[in-house]
């Protein structure tokens, strides 16, 4: 009796975690929470035909929920969570552009913060949550940076040197860190500066596309993608992730998969990234223990 007793209770244990759906599609532009129990990151389906919503899931992949349900938007893109982790900002296309929008982290209170020209995009938060910096990018003319109060008033520009000038984060020392061509058209690298524009650091120097730079925690490396190992320097081709210190120094490859390892962001407690995987039509978002080296797929279910 016992023994039947525990081969019904196998089963529907089984039965249980079968009927889990797994997300399929393209998933990509992952953000952990500040306390790395959650992770917000984009799907559709089918990317060249199906709206792109926002989800979230536990991080071990489980419990994936929708946030986003806007169809007068099909693309959404780069959630970040705020620093308090109650709220998630992201940009989406809307009206021959792209606007800055944010909620609370279980999708309610929708509401748009900017209603710019051109496409304004790639937002992200100040260490304390008063501010968000972010992209425009105009119809005509170069990518710049500016900056806005968390509720979207006070927009002014930052200081954007001549070139364009993409993906703005600030420091805890009220620094931005941020990538450019100003120094060599069309290469790439990645700059720190006073708010003001004063002391403009160049941080690498490598030939090609130094993307997403993403401070550790502690303000003591510096995450992002490049294509700098493909040959044809392609914007398609081969990326990898690689590290450098703070002040530039120490630059260290972190992977080496063929395909591309994309939007890598830390875990809270350093000691993680977590990074989406695109290769031969297959994407998904993957974990990097920095401790072992490991790599692990993130199953996401519902």
């Amino acid at each position: 009796m016992k023994n039947l007793l525990l081969t019904l209770i196998i089963i529907l244990l089984t039965n249980c975690i079968s009927d889990k759906t797994e997300l399929i599609g393209h998933i990509g532009r992952p953000h952990i929470s500040p306390n790395g129990n959650k992770i917000a990151f984009i799907y559709a389906k089918d990317a060249s035909k199906d709206v792109w919503e926002i989800y979230s899931a536990d991080i071990n992949g489980e419990n994936v929920r929708q946030l986003t349900h806007f169809t007068s938007a099909r693309i959404k893109k780069g959630p970040v969570w705020s620093p308090n982790g109650e709220k998630i900002a992201f940009h989406a296309d809307l009206n021959e552009g792209a606007q800055i929008f944010v909620m609370d982290s279980n999708g309610e209170n929708l509401a748009q913060l900017t209603d710019l020209a051109g496409y304004n995009v790639e937002p992200n938060w100040s260490p304390n949550g008063n501010e968000i910096v972010f992209n425009t990018v105009p119809k005509d003319g170069k990518v710049q940076m500016l900056i806005m109060n968390a509720d979207g008033s006070n927009i002014r520009e930052l200081h954007n040197p001549d070139g364009q000038n993409w993906y703005p984060r600030m420091t805890t020392q009220n620094r931005i860190v941020f990538t450019s061509d100003f120094k060599e058209k069309d290469n790439y690298d990645i700059f720190s500066m006073n708010l003001d524009g004063s002391d403009i650091r160049q941080l690498t120097s490598i030939d090609g596309i130094n993307w997403f730079p993403e401070y550790s925690p502690d303000g003591t490396k510096i995450l992002f993608h490049s294509n700098q190992d493909d040959p044809s320097l392609s914007d398609s081709g081969n990326f990898n992730l690689y590290m450098i210190n703070a002040d530039g120094t120490g630059l260290r490859q972190i992977t080496s998969m063929a395909g591309q390892e994309l939007h890598a962001k830390w875990h809270p407690l350093g000691k993680k990234l977590i990074f989406e995987w695109h290769h031969e039509g297959a994407k998904g978002l993957h974990m990097f223990n920095l401790t072992n080296g490991t790599i692990e797929k993130i199953k996401l279910v519902y």
